[in-house]
């Protein structure tokens, strides 16, 4: 019961401080196991999913853009018009998607490579 308290009281603590840490990011948006291949057959909830699982072993920053659409396919917009982004949604109690956001990797335009992953909304 007391490490239960505990998880609890630390996931509060994370989420009223902001941060998409990667804690935040599993009690939040779930936690399926990243793998290529599920998640370019998967939609934008199986992807929201499988986000932080891709955040945690494969760290984008860093990462070339050539890297980065090899584990994840083109993206589906680009954000600050060279920005790669990914639509992901979290799954609603009835199954449909809410709070659709963009999975956004910022490149630095010298060197080509992630300098950060952020999400925004999609709208």
């Amino acid at each position: 019961m007391r490490s239960l308290l505990t998880v609890i009281c630390l996931s509060l603590c994370l989420h009223a401080c902001g941060g998409n840490t990667a804690v935040s990011l599993h009690l939040e948006w779930g936690s399926c196991d990243f793998e290529r291949e599920r998640w370019a057959q998967a939609d934008r909830i199986g992807r929201g999913c499988m986000m932080a699982s891709f955040l945690d072993q494969h760290a984008p920053k860093g990462m070339t853009v050539v890297e980065l659409k090899l584990w994840l396919g083109e993206p589906n917009t680009y954000a600050d018009l060279e920005d790669p982004a990914y639509l992901v949604a979290q799954a609603g109690p009835n199954g449909r998607p809410v709070a659709e956001q963009l999975l956004v990797f910022r490149i630095d335009r010298r060197s080509g490579r992630v300098v950060e992953a952020l999400l925004r909304p999609a709208s």
